[in-house]
């Protein structure tokens, strides 16, 4: 069992590695919602969407609030099925 001490650091040790995450998802957020605005902007509107298109960003973040469902599809898998087959 660690002492106060050790607990304290690996808590600030994990803190900065969270707010490095942090940054990292936020630049990712926001390049995704720029691509995916550009597509909403260029696709006739008649084209129906499918699932995950358009979404994906919020999609990552809801599934960054439950990181304990284990099985659950990666957002790199969710973007090829919902990107597949469209140009």
């Amino acid at each position: 069992m660690a002492n106060i001490a050790t607990n304290i650091a690996t808590i600030q040790t994990k803190a900065a590695e969270m707010d490095a995450l942090i940054g990292q998802v936020r630049a990712a957020k926001a390049i995704i919602e720029a691509a995916e605005a550009e597509i909403r902007q260029m696709r006739p509107k008649s084209e129906p969407t499918k699932a995950y298109q358009e979404r994906l960003a919020l999609m990552a973040l809801d599934a960054m609030g439950k990181p304990s469902i284990a099985g659950d599809r990666t957002m790199a898998e969710l973007a090829a099925s919902a990107w597949a087959g469209v140009a």
